[in-house]
């Protein structure tokens, strides 16, 4: 997401080879990723390795590529997707996330498109971004009456600040063998434990990026800040670095199955990588963890509520 935005190519090179040397094996972007610039800068980069990854994009965020069209609409779908595979210079998706719900198109419609692809060849699996377990229902068994395979993985934001698909998503997805890929696990920065509530940064999510308005909407309040300085204690007690706590605490929830990470220096990469690396937390800090948590249910974005 931070490619072409806050990391222009050479970084991005630099982090992929660090991740794939870390034994990483999924690339994600989407067409609305800094206007597509995501999608060119990650088809440079894996021109001579393609099939060294899994790659994912999405479609159904309103995009100049649709022309118009309603944004999970056949021939948006259609028109986005070969964009996608264009900038991506590639033959294939491995992965194709419907990014958000559209009501303004029939589900059939949606699922017809996604089967065509399928059936040439240009995308292998489908899933679903930021959906609620009712909308994914709707799919699934819309997919059935298709001949179309289920969704297989669905991706979801979830952090410690960030954990309402704990209240009806995650049983959704253990009972029908959903994938789960969490994003934001850092809470765009916040759970690094770098701002302050009273100083407004220049630069990042909540910054420079043109997403800033939305990060600090999501997360930018007294609640989530007070959230934090308890992490913060709980971080310090453990000698542990807040970022690492907070990706370790992600991957040692049940309903997680792989987590997104990102960043925008090589350091950030190469920090989250090794926090991942340590495995879960210890069972002591996992809890102290997850009363924090408990007590913050945080936000969910709009579509999905």
């Amino acid at each position: 997401m931070t490619f072409g935005d806050s990391v222009d190519e050479s970084t991005a090179s630099e982090m992929v080879d660090r991740f794939l040397a870390a034994g990483g094996t999924g690339v994600d972007t989407a067409n609305g990723y800094a206007g597509g610039r995501s999608e060119e800068i990650i088809g440079s980069v894996l021109a001579e390795r393609r099939d060294d990854v899994v790659l994912a994009t999405k479609v159904g965020i309103p995009n100049p590529d649709a022309e118009g069209a309603a944004p999970l609409s056949a021939v948006a779908i259609d028109r986005c997707v070969h964009a996608s595979l264009r900038r991506l210079r590639t033959d294939r998706v491995d992965v194709l996330y419907l990014h958000q719900p559209d009501r303004s198109t029939p589900v059939a419609e949606t699922l017809a498109a996604v089967q065509t692809l399928v059936d040439s060849g240009e995308v292998r699996t489908w899933g679903v971004s930021n959906f609620s377990a009712w909308q994914i229902a709707e799919l699934r068994h819309a997919a059935e009456g298709l001949g179309l395979g289920a969704p297989v993985l669905g991706q979801q934001v979830y952090s410690v600040i960030a954990t309402r698909i704990d209240d009806e998503y995650a049983e959704y997805a253990r009972s029908t063998g959903l994938g789960t890929v969490v994003y934001n696990p850092l809470g765009g920065g916040l759970l690094t434990g770098k701002h302050r509530a009273d100083e407004q940064p220049s630069e990042g999510r909540f910054g420079s990026s043109p997403l800033a308005g939305m990060y600090r909407t999501r997360y930018w309040n007294d609640e989530v800040f007070a959230a934090v300085e308890q992490l913060r204690t709980i971080a310090e007690g453990a000698g542990i670095a807040m970022a690492e706590l907070a990706l370790r605490w992600t991957i040692g929830r049940p309903v997680v199955d792989a987590v997104l990470i990102g960043g925008s220096r090589i350091t950030n990469i190469a920090a989250n990588l090794a926090a991942l690396a340590e495995g879960a937390l210890p069972e002591d800090v996992q809890g102290a963890v997850d009363d924090v948590a408990a007590s913050l249910r945080g936000p969910m974005p709009a579509y999905n509520r």
